[in-house]
Parts: C-alpha cells; structure tokens; sequence
C-alpha cells in the first residue's frame, strides 16, 4: 500500500474506535478535524508534506488518557502510528519519522527546524481557542502559523475555528 492509497476514513475509524478518552472531549475527533484542516491551510504556505499532516491531525492525540495533564499522550500516539504502519497506512521511511517526531514533541517541542514538522505543531496550536487560550505568534513554529495568528488578533476566541473556515 503506497500513501497515495491511504484510506484515511477507514484509518480514522480504527483509530477513534480505540481511543481512550470519551467520544466528547476537546481532544476528540471535532479537534483532530480541526486540525487537519489547519495543517493544510498551512501546508499551502509552508510546502509542508499534506500527507503526514493529515495522520499528524489524526495521530496526535489519539492516545490521551483524558483532557488533563498527560505528558505521555504524544510518545504513545506516535507508538499508535507506529504500529498501524504497514497495516492501515504506509509511508517512506523520512517521512515516517517526521510524523513520528511530530506526534512525540508536539508539547514538549516548540520548533524542531522541519517545516512539516513545524507546520504539524503550529496546525495544533490554532486550535487552542477551544480551551479559552489564545494562540502567540511567538510560540508558533512557522511564518505562516505566526502570520496567521497575527491576523485573528481582533477575533474573539469562540469564533477562532469559525475565522479559519472562513480563509
């Protein structure tokens, strides 16, 4: 199975069917969403790689015990993907490891240096709003993701997602 091939609805249904938490948290699946969609806008201004992007929006926070402090929620995603590869999902081994690194860091990593990378985190900080924070340019890891969080400056934080729909 070649990444052009990935069924990403079949992978989105195995993964949500055995993630930890409850069906309506702000890590949930309205979040992974949103985060897909973030990442490819970026991705249109970084060059980002819109494939690991998207297992990225997917991965990241499939493993999390609950919506508190789970430090170890990135590590176990990234083992998740590590274990699916090969049977829901394939992709080049550089490519591979920039998901991996993306899913492992994504909270303990503000800029890894790798615009994939990078744009993964920076798609994942704009939806901060959906937990009354407000995204920083100073903490986004891409010129794009600071830009844009320059520009929702006005916006109020509950329509934050509706803002970035409307791009």
């Amino acid at each position: 199975m070649m990444d052009d091939e990935i069924n990403f609805v079949a992978l989105q249904e195995y993964v949500y069917s055995h993630k930890l938490t409850d069906d309506y948290t702000v890590h949930g699946l309205d979040h992974w969403n949103q985060v897909e969609y973030n990442g490819l806008l970026l991705a249109k201004e970084t060059g980002a790689d819109s494939i690991v992007v998207r297992l990225f929006a997917l991965f990241h926070d499939s493993c999390r015990m609950d919506d508190g402090f789970d430090p170890e929620h990135g590590p176990r995603g990234a083992a998740l993907a590590e274990q699916l590869r090969g049977k829901l999902f394939d992709i080049e081994d550089q490519r591979f490891d920039w998901l991996y690194h993306a899913c492992k860091y994504h909270t303990h990593e503000t800029v890894s240096g790798i615009v994939t990378v990078d744009t993964c985190y920076d798609a994942d900080r704009l939806d901060l709003g959906r937990v009354n924070i407000p995204p920083i340019p100073e903490k986004m890891a891409t010129e794009a993701g600071k830009k844009m969080v320059r520009k929702m400056k006005d916006v109020p934080i509950f329509k934050v997602r509706e803002w970035i729909r409307s791009l």
